[in-house]
């Protein structure tokens, strides 16, 4: 429900390809890639949490929120800095930069999680 939430049917002035989830697609900028839905089939309002694919397989290195948190490491690595693709030559040449919480989204979207604790719901 928030407005920076798309639900894209294109891409670069074209419809989306299957290979970029045709017909429709999450798109939830703040959050971790794994997060935007690739492909919807079906929508379904539930009461409670549902499981998800990922927080199902690994819980312990997948909340179901997954936001972009440079404070809370991954339990196999580090958040706090990033390799911006397509900057430097190769992802390996990139400089890393500082991770910035939510993506850079956070005057947009920190009102949402206002007195979760962003550690254990990361």
């Amino acid at each position: 429900m928030h407005p920076l939430t798309l639900m894209a049917v294109g891409i670069y002035g074209d419809l989306l390809p299957n290979q970029n989830g045709a017909p429709i697609r999450l798109v939830v900028p703040w959050k971790y890639g794994f997060k935007s839905i690739k492909s919807i089939e079906r929508i379904t309002l539930v009461e409670a949490q549902p499981p998800t694919a990922w927080n199902t397989a690994a819980p312990d290195e997948y909340g179901f929120y997954s936001n972009v948190n440079p404070k809370v490491d991954h339990p196999r690595w580090s958040q706090a800095t990033e390799r911006p693709i397509g900057e430097g030559g190769g992802f390996f040449n990139s400089p890393k930069k500082d991770t910035l919480m939510f993506n850079g989204y956070l005057d947009e979207v920190a009102s949402l999680y206002a007195g979760m604790d962003l550690k254990a719901n990361y």
